[in-house]
Parts: structure tokens; C-alpha cells; sequence
């Protein structure tokens, strides 16, 4: 059954709601490594929400599905935020040597390293981010 999670402030909640989405995968069987890689990519989209999907003086609010088949994690993140499909951004040069290249943009490259599958749709008003993370062999 999905565990559907209303985090009224992202900017605010997000470590509350990282604990539960763990909890949730470790009763779910999911390996040490996807467990700490699931959160790992939580806690990414949900900061890029909380920083930069709304005006200053709104709270990024986000709803999230977590859901679990035999073979994977399926993370949803819907937010009523600016419109932005974060898979349609450039990936990074990584090779420009660190110290010119531009602070930040990291944290989408690593996400869609760490899952196996990503969508990203507009629905109306609501940005919708579509994960799956394959389990890993126990």
C-alpha cells in the first residue's frame, strides 16, 4: 500500500520527512545501500523544491507517494510550485576544473544517477516527478 506523506514546508520538515520515507523502506526490505539512496534522493528533490519552486514568502509545500513492488522504490513528488522539469536541465561539465566551475547543480546529476527510471509530467498547476530505484540483490 502507498505511504502518502503531505510535507507542508519542505524548507522546515524535510528532515521529519526523511526519517519517515527510511522508516518506510526498511520495513519494506529494501538493502542498507538503496535505503540510504532513496533518502539521499528525497532529500535532494525536496530542497530543490523548498529553494527554489517558490516565492520567498510561500511554504513549499509537496505531497509524496512512496510506494514499493518487489522490484523497486517508486518515489512521486507533486508540488504546486513555478513550472521546472528538472530532467530536461543540462547535465553539469564536469570536466571544467572544480574551482571554476559554477556553485551548485550537482544535485540533479546525482539523482538521476542514483535512480533507474524518471519522469517528469505538468499536470495543471502541479509539477510532477515520477522515480523508480530497482532494488539491489540482498
Amino acid at each position: 500500500m502507498p505511504e502518502r506523506m503531505v510535507i507542508a514546508d519542505a524548507g522546515k520538515d524535510t528532515p521529519s520527512a526523511l526519517d519517515r520515507i527510511e522508516g518506510c523502506c526498511r520495513a519494506a526490505g529494501l538493502t542498507d545501500q538503496d535505503v540510504l539512496e532513496v533518502r539521499l534522493v528525497a532529500e535532494e528533490v525536496l530542497t530543490n523544491i523548498a529553494k527554489y519552486a517558490f516565492e520567498p514568502e510561500m511554504k513549499p509545500a509537496v505531497e509524496l507517494q512512496l510506494s514499493f513492488t518487489d522490484a523497486a522504490a517508486v518515489l512521486e513528488f507533486r508540488d504546486q510550485g513555478k513550472a521546472f522539469d528538472p530532467l530536461a536541465q543540462p547535465a553539469p561539465d564536469l570536466d571544467i576544473p572544480w574551482e571554476r566551475r559554477p556553485l551548485g547543480g550537482l544535485g540533479l546529476t546525482l539523482v538521476r544517477a542514483l535512480v533507474d527510471e524518471a519522469r517528469y509530467v505538468r499536470e495543471g498547476a502541479a509539477n510532477v516527478l515520477h522515480l523508480v530505484k530497482r532494488r539491489s540483490a540482498p
